[in-house]
């Protein structure tokens, strides 16, 4: 993936939280829809993840339990110094959030522990 896409116009209005509402769709506190496109793993220890905010028709919500293992947090929380902490703790950098042709993309990456 590249780091920065060179076309678009950068968003500067991120989601304050990302929940697994089912498998494979997160939503906002605005009722978004943001769809996990593309998860990248590289030794292991760096994993990225590419979101689309999609119109989609949602289903009942699952519990963590029905959603099963991921690569991926059950939820995600935008932190003051622009990162995403999630529910295990981890932090999230903020790559971009850009919007291309009315498609809003993010790319989160994975920051190694301290």
């Amino acid at each position: 993936m590249a780091e920065c896409p060179t076309l678009g116009e950068a968003v500067t209005d991120h989601p304050d939280r990302l929940w697994a509402w089912e498998k494979f769709v997160y939503l906002d506190e605005r009722q978004h829809a943001w769809l996990p496109l593309t998860i990248e793993i590289k030794d292991r220890l760096q994993l990225r993840v590419l979101l689309r905010r999609e119109d989609v028709v949602l289903g009942r919500p699952m519990t963590p339990t029905q959603i099963g293992p991921s690569l991926l947090p059950i939820m995600w929380q935008l932190y003051p110094d622009g990162r995403y902490r999630s529910s295990d703790s981890s932090f999230w950098r903020l790559v971009y959030h850009i919007k291309i042709d009315g498609v809003e993309d993010m790319l989160l990456e994975l920051l190694p522990d301290d």
